[in-house]
């Protein structure tokens, strides 16, 4: 059985252990894992029919792909091609913008941060309403980069607006009000329709909880209520693996928050001794079968 681990070049020079860990999981599983850099790829429409080649050669396709970058395009490509990917491109349409995330998953009527959707165009605008502390975060962004906390009544606010508008560098955002005084988030591994772990994450300082930015984080045990809560929005969805984070409020209670497409695991391998890769290479084994 034959993999493809897709990265960007960018993502390769981040993640190189991770990477090998991915070919070491897949050999003890008769799994050939192989990386295939994105920006090497060429694929389209030729002819009325669909194509892709690799390195500008004609390339034999895998039986799954595994896609670690993010480009709901390519994965929908492939899915046209007959190519099972992990994670879908539904998956990687909605949960890598924020504001199609929240607007999707409101449907379900679940605790949610109220959010405003704004165009990049009309941002500067925008801030000239804001009245109390607000979080600003770019449709896109990851790992806790291009959010921001724009106070009000903060010294310099209105250079800080400034400063927010730049380093937003042309992205549409979401605004929010700051939620949760705790500083608290919580993110649950998922892989197909089974919850792995939950994860606990306080931030060290400021508001972000990220264990990339220094947040404390130790396992959490879910209440059954909570895993009703997660199972429902999980129906949403035909999940691959993901990382579904939830604010904590005041009250400790969960406000959904985001899901993570291209979810990192380092937190986890923190906080426990869960093979993540060997669990999910498991999952897509049987999935092909």
């Amino acid at each position: 059985m034959v993999g493809w681990l897709i990265y960007s070049i960018q993502g390769v020079e981040k993640n190189k252990r991770y990477i090998q860990f991915y070919m070491d999981e897949g050999k003890l599983l008769d799994i050939n894992i192989q990386l295939i850099l994105a920006e090497n790829l060429e694929f389209g429409v030729r002819n009325n029919k669909w194509f892709m080649t690799y390195k500008k050669e004609e390339i034999e396709y895998p039986d799954f792909a595994i896609c670690r970058t993010i480009y709901p395009l390519l994965n929908r490509q492939l899915e046209c091609m007959g190519i099972r990917v992990f994670n879908n491109s539904h998956i990687a349409e909605i949960c890598n913008d924020k504001a199609k995330t929240y607007q999707y998953v409101a449907q379900l009527g679940i605790h949610m941060v109220d959010s405003d959707f704004c165009k990049y165009s009309v941002l500067k605008k925008k801030l000239e309403t804001i009245s109390k502390p607000t979080v600003i975060k770019a449709v896109a962004g990851h790992g806790g980069s291009q959010v921001f906390l724009l106070e009000s009544v903060s010294t310099g606010v209105e250079h800080m607006k400034d400063e927010i508008y730049d380093k937003l560098k042309g992205s549409d955002v979401v605004l929010q009000p700051l939620t949760g005084s705790r500083h608290q988030d919580l993110r649950v591994y998922i892989i197909g329709n089974e919850i792995i772990a939950a994860v606990l994450r306080t931030a060290a300082k400021g508001f972000k909880s990220n264990f990339s930015l220094g947040g404390e984080v130790r396992t959490y045990d879910l209440s059954s209520d909570e895993i009703q809560l997660v199972k429902k929005i999980m129906n949403l969805f035909d999940i691959g693996m993901v990382g579904m984070d939830f604010i904590i409020g005041d009250n400790g209670e969960l406000i959904f928050n985001e899901i993570e497409d291209v979810v990192g695991a380092r937190m986890l391998y923190q906080c426990t001794d869960i093979n993540l890769v060997r669990l999910y290479l498991n999952y897509m084994k049987s999935y092909i079968k």
